[in-house]
């Protein structure tokens, strides 16, 4: 990166009736410099680099779909069936030029046992992301003991990566400093918001609200520090909704604002943090 931080966002934003060609046109008129997009077998991942490019911004990174990574550490075919969709994923990346693919190694709240089979196959995983050119940026998540066990495993190689979700940090990891873990190998931010969890003894998804910097309980001051320590010098990409999880209502203050509204602001409050 430049001495200018720069600044991205994903697509999606809760703004589903807008197409990811028209988000990507918005990102850039915002004055965002990068974005990500989501991944799926088959998905338009090059029309999607080629609307990135036309209007000059970077493409930071794809994020891999998670919904059945849990199986990679619990069965057998179905196991080997995710690390064959997620090095599908890094062909993609490869394909389009996208440097880092963000992964979760977990789903589920009530898992707490990585196994040596979960944790070979993210090591595969890891090693054709090496042939590729291509980075796994681990991210923080529930059972941040599954994110220990593989990052333990895969740190010596140059495509092990980390990818710090700020919200995770305080909804799901109790907040744990989890570059004071994984710092060394930070190439990735999801700079997200929330509220902490509603009950200390149970950890819900519906906590986890990626909300805009400064409407939770975020310390940005010391996020910001702890970056700086781990000599991040990467692109300070958010990861946002304008959608309350169910049950909530801690969106509201956005469902009048146009994907517009919502990018400018956003920038606004990224540029607070990092300058």
């Amino acid at each position: 990166m430049t001495n200018k931080p720069q600044f991205g966002i994903g697509v999606g934003m809760g703004f589903d009736t807008v197409s990811v060609s028209d988000q990507i046109k918005a990102i850039a008129k915002a004055g965002y410099d990068a974005t990500f997009t989501g991944w799926s077998d088959g998905c338009d991942i090059q029309g999607w680099a080629d609307e990135i490019k036309a209007n000059n911004l970077i493409f930071q990174s794809v994020h891999a779909p998670f919904g059945k990574v849990d199986k990679i550490w619990e069965t057998d075919q179905e196991g080997v069936d995710q690390i064959a969709m997620l090095i599908r994923c890094l062909d993609d990346c490869a394909k389009v030029g996208v440097k880092i693919m963000v992964a979760h190694v977990i789903i589920g709240m009530d898992r707490h046992s990585p196994n040596d089979r979960g944790v070979q196959r993210f090591r595969r995983l890891v090693e054709e992301a090496e042939k590729r050119n291509v980075v796994v940026a681990f991210e923080n998540t529930e059972g941040l003991e599954y994110l220990e066990a593989v990052m333990n495993q895969c740190k010596d190689s140059p495509a092990c990566g980390y990818c710090l979700d700020t919200g995770h940090e305080l909804c799901y990891n109790y907040g744990k400093d989890t570059l004071a873990l994984f710092g060394d190998k930070v190439v990735a931010t999801h700079i997200n918001d929330n509220l902490g969890m509603t009950d200390a003894n149970t950890m819900t998804w519906h906590d986890d609200a990626h909300l805009l910097p400064f409407d939770g309980i975020a310390d940005w001051p010391n996020v910001k520090a702890r970056l700086d320590k781990a000599n991040y010098d990467g692109i300070y990409t958010m990861e946002l909704t304008r959608n309350s999880k169910p049950g909530k209502d801690t969106h509201r203050i956005y469902q009048d604002w146009s994907l517009d509204t919502f990018l400018q602001e956003a920038l606004k409050r990224a540029r607070k943090i990092f300058g």
